[in-house]
């Protein structure tokens, strides 16, 4: 009898350690796995189990109903052909004292696409160079959009994506264009665009990609050489050649000629001294370059050598060039529209020079009259430049905080520069460069010159700061390096949804554990818990103060929202001394009352 009073007491006392404890969580469920990620048709097999005494347990789903059950611990949900979209299930039990609970759990339905196809908008055949156009990619059948990112590709450098915020669960088609201006190292280059699944941590690794079949470029660009003028001495194995890429390939003719050659090289041996001019031609445009022949006992046609060949100037800056002769004249000189230097018979040197030169279009050469030759001149190329007086960047017809996925237009304005055959403008996001723009004008003077840039910033851009460079690249004779002149940075703000890395995560009640709901987002968001006593603004909660159970942050701003659910888990019964001490102390104190 003594033995069986001892037992009901020890039994009170395991009860009371229990209570004190706080070892049970609010539904004695447990989910194995906690979210369910299944391909639509595909088969899904979730466990929920209880460690404690019930009056019974059962799933409740749209497919799959298991029925109550009282002599289990364990039940199994299964479907071995899951054909729901929008399915929702969940385990409940019903406890010894009659009340019910039950525990939701997630499912994620999904489809890769049927097809991924990219095309040109309005468009076929080749792309002319610098001019723009819009590519399409079409994602045909795929679910749940909310987890989709169409990616854009050209070769293997990531261009740019797209996400979505429907949360149709069924399957959708979805269209994303992408805007290029191909320049001509974008010939035969390749673009592509991707279908990405992010399913989370419970989806297929890696994440299930569909590929469109790659779209090969072909861009059309007019003829344009390295440089304008080349010297060469002659000799059997030395070429003049004009080879220069464009497409459609050039033609070729040269000046100063016997017989009209259409050939790009030419061998130096079989030609005179002097200058022979090459014209590469496409349908896009032209480009010539020069080619000065000398013969190996360095005589020209005209017995003049010009020290610079070529020379570069700023406006309003100093030149000079000496022009020399090994053979007897009977006078040499320099014409010219400023600088002119008289003819003189008892030099072999003279020099050209000008102090502040103020003239865009100057021509000046040397000339010479042998004593036993007749009369002959050499040209000295010459360029006069200006640098920018400003560089200015802007938005076009916007103002203030841009939206994720939307497009928008950048303006670089380059005023009073030339010239601006020598003219290229830059565009770059940091230290990235994004574009450049090149100009065919054969203008001397200077003008001013507006280039645009299509962008479609994403949250990574939140802070990006844009620029544009104007850069004269006026040859080896020019200064080195280039002249360039910058625009102030343009800072951009980028408005963007929150989104967290996960939609779940389990959490092990710790002092030093925080359920941590924060999140990127501009504007930044709000935050809202459900299943709390009392409401809590904050994104961040102590694990310790809560009950075991589901937690589900809400972050929200003016572009959306975004969820995710915390998993709280106690750490076990772990009974210090002093419990178990008084529970011992309550047991002796019983047996000697009775």
């Amino acid at each position: 009898m003594l033995q069986l009073l001892f037992g009901f007491v020890f039994l009170a006392a395991v009860s009371q350690l229990v209570s004190l404890t706080g070892a049970q969580s609010e539904c004695p469920l447990q989910l194995d796995p906690q979210r369910v990620v299944v391909r639509y048709g595909g088969s899904v097999a979730v466990n929920c189990n209880t460690s404690v005494l019930h009056k019974g347990m059962g799933w409740e789903a749209s497919e799959g109903r298991v029925s109550m059950t009282k002599n289990q611990s364990l039940i199994t949900w299964r479907v071995s052909n899951l054909r729901e979209w929008d399915i929702t299930t969940h385990c409940f039990i019903n406890s010894n004292n009659s009340t019910q609970c039950q525990v939701d759990l997630p499912v994620t339905v999904y489809k890769t696409p049927d097809s991924v196809f990219i095309s040109t908008v309005y468009h076929r055949g080749p792309m002319t160079e610098g001019q723009q156009y819009e590519l399409q990619c079409d994602v045909h059948n795929v679910a749940p959009v909310q987890y989709l990112t169409v990616k854009w590709y050209k070769g293997q450098t990531l261009l740019n994506q797209t996400n979505f915020d429907d949360t149709i669960k069924t399957p959708v088609n979805k269209t994303v264009t992408l805007l290029i201006r191909p320049d001509r190292a974008d010939d035969g280059a390749e673009y592509w665009c991707e279908a990405e699944l992010d399913l989370g941590a419970e989806g297929p690794q890696p994440h299930p990609t569909n590929s469109a079949k790659p779209l090969n470029v072909e861009v059309y660009y007019k003829p344009k050489h390295s440089n304008s003028t080349e010297t060469i001495i002659q000799d059997d194995k030395v070429m003049l050649d004009c080879t220069v890429k464009a497409n459609p390939a050039p033609t070729y003719t040269w000046d100063h000629l016997k017989e009209k050659i259409s050939s790009s090289v030419l061998k130096s041996s079989e030609l005179s001294p002097g200058k022979y001019t090459c014209t590469a031609t496409n349908t896009l445009g032209r480009d010539s370059k020069v080619f000065i022949v000398k013969s190996t006992g360095a005589q020209s046609e005209c017995p003049l050598q010009l020290d610079p060949q070529r020379v570069v100037v700023r406006y309003g800056g100093s030149v000079a060039a000496n022009c020399s002769t090994s053979v007897l004249h009977e006078g040499m000189g320099w014409e010219a529209s400023e600088g002119r230097v008289s003819m003189t018979k008892n030099q072999s040197l003279i020099t050209w020079r000008v102090s502040e030169l103020r003239e865009w279009d100057i021509k000046p050469f040397c000339y010479i009259y042998p004593i036993y030759s007749t009369q002959c001149q050499v040209d000295l190329p010459f360029t006069v430049y200006k640098t920018p007086d400003s560089v200015f960047i802007s938005t076009v017809n916007h103002r203030g905080p841009m939206m994720e996925g939307q497009q928008y237009e950048l303006q670089c304005d380059v005023h009073n520069v030339a010239p601006v055959q020598y003219l290229t403008v830059k565009w770059y996001k940091g230290q990235t460069l994004l574009h450049q723009t090149t100009f065919t004008d054969n203008i001397k003077t200077p003008e001013n010159k507006t280039v645009t840039l299509l962008i479609r910033p994403d949250r990574a851009d939140d802070g990006a700061q844009y620029w544009c460079a104007a850069e004269l690249d006026l040859g080896a004779e020019g200064p080195q390096p280039y002249r360039t002149n910058s625009s102030n940075p343009l800072n951009v703000e980028v408005y963007y949804k929150p989104k967290h890395s996960s939609s779940t995560e389990t959490i092990i009640q710790d002092d030093k554990v925080m359920l941590d709901c924060t999140v990127m987002a501009n504007p930044a968001p709000t935050y809202t818990w459900d299943h709390l006593k009392e409401k809590s603004s904050s994104p961040v909660l102590n694990s310790s103060a809560l009950s075991p159970g589901n937690y589900t942050c809400t972050a929200t701003n003016t572009l959306g929202r975004d969820s995710k659910v915390f998993i709280v888990k106690s750490i076990g019964i772990r009974p210090t001394f002093w419990t178990v001490l008084t529970v011992f102390q309550l047991s002796i104190a019983l047996i000697i009352v009775i």
